[in-house]
């Protein structure tokens, strides 16, 4: 897939609701409550060419993986285009995550499939950004249990230390099944 010039930002401040329209009549709502996101205004502005070379260098990772169905794909680099743009800054939170037994031997780089491992959850994530010290993933399973009380769903974001990355490739092969599926 690729963004064309009709792709548009649409915030509408009544309802809270950050969009992109992709076509006439179709819209993707950003996952974000308005707290993870920077203020927002009334708008209808055209995708920038950052905003597209965001989009289509996600979008090409994750489907150079062969592990992910076309509708994750989709919506994956939707969302990481939603958060690089608007997303607000956060802190580590590394203290959730087992440290890698194998850490990854690669260089990171945006769009990298990795697994990240809470003791309740050990989930599918793709590297969304890299940040000196500390790297965000953005959560491809349907809900990552962190704690009894915390819960990340598909597409939140977080900041771990690299050393909490494990390779994706130890993955159980029924991780990748639900994914292909969705």
């Amino acid at each position: 897939m690729h963004t064309t010039s009709q792709w548009r930002w649409i915030y509408d401040p009544e309802q809270q609701q950050l969009q992109i329209e992709l076509e006439q009549g179709v819209f993707h709502n950003a996952p974000y409550k308005p707290s993870k996101l920077v203020p927002l205004y009334a708008m209808n502005a055209a995708f920038s060419m950052e905003d597209a070379a965001t989009f289509q260098s996600f979008f090409d990772a994750l489907e150079a993986s062969n592990c992910l169905s076309p509708t994750v794909i989709l919506a994956a680099a939707l969302n990481h285009t939603i958060y690089q743009r608007f997303g607000r800054p956060q802190m580590p939170q590394s203290w959730y995550f087992q440290t890698a037994e194998h850490p990854l031997d690669s260089a990171l780089e945006i769009g990298t499939l990795v697994r990240l491992n809470s003791g309740l959850a050990d989930v599918l994530c793709a590297i969304s950004s890299i940040e000196g010290e500390f790297v965000e993933c953005l959560v491809l399973a349907d809900e990552f249990p962190l704690s009894d009380i915390k819960v990340l769903r598909q597409y939140d974001v977080i900041k771990v230390m690299p050393n909490r990355l494990q390779p994706a490739l130890s993955q159980s092969q029924s991780t990748t099944d639900t994914l292909r599926q969705a």
